[in-house]
This record gives structure tokens, C-alpha cells and sequence, in this order.
């Protein structure tokens, strides 16, 4: 036995088209964002959807992911009107605009052995 998790992964897009959630370019190479996390091999922030989707914990829950000190002003904003997540939202957006989310697929093609898209 080698000790490796068996995982479904969703088919990946072609470069370009629209993301799909299969998680294949943050398995491939962790970010500069998530390398901030602590591990330059797996990224603690992917985090596995039921449906079998990968989605960037960073920019759905950062709150989950960072150190409460790294908190402070987003929460600061938080408290300007309490209820409203403003901080967390705007943390979330710039993660978002950081990642590419919503621009499509970035993870180049062929990069899989027999990965023939």
C-alpha cells in the first residue's frame, strides 16, 4: 500500500475556460498565499466540497485560515457596523481579485501525465 489518499477530482478545464472547482492548480503548486499559511506542498486553505469540487479557503473563509492578529483591522471594520461583515466581505473580495476567481482556468494544460485536453 502506498499510503495515498484516493481522491475523485473533477475533470480539468481547458486554460482559460471557466474554472470548475477540480482543484488541480492549487494540488499542483501551492500559492504565494497559501505558502503565507505555512506549508509549501499542501495548502491547508483548499478545502473539499461534497460535491467533489475544490474551493480556495482563503477566499470563502479567511477568517477560518488566519492568525487573529492578521485579523484586526478587518474585524475593526467589522465593528463599524456590527452584523454586516463588512471587513470579512472586503477581505474576501481582495482574496478573490488576487486569486483570479472568476476569470477561469490558470492552471496550465497538459501538466497531468496523459492529460491529452
Amino acid at each position: 500500500m502506498t499510503g495515498l489518499i484516493p481522491v475523485q477530482l473533477l475533470d480539468k478545464p481547458r486554460e482559460g475556460d471557466p474554472c470548475n472547482g477540480c482543484g488541480l492548480c492549487c494540488i499542483e503548486e501551492v500559492c504565494s498565499l497559501g505558502r503565507e499559511l505555512g506549508d509549501h506542498e499542501v495548502c491547508r486553505a483548499l478545502e473539499a466540497m461534497p460535491d467533489g469540487s475544490y474551493r480556495c479557503g482563503l477566499a470563502h473563509d479567511p477568517y477560518r485560515y488566519l492568525l487573529e492578529e492578521e485579523l484586526a483591522t478587518w474585524r475593526h471594520i467589522d465593528a463599524l457596523k456590527p452584523g454586516a461583515g463588512l471587513g470579512e466581505e472586503a477581505l474576501k473580495a481582495s482574496y478573490q481579485q488576487l486569486l483570479g476567481v472568476g476569470r477561469g482556468c490558470d492552471s496550465r494544460d497538459g501538466f497531468i501525465e496523459g492529460d491529452d485536453q
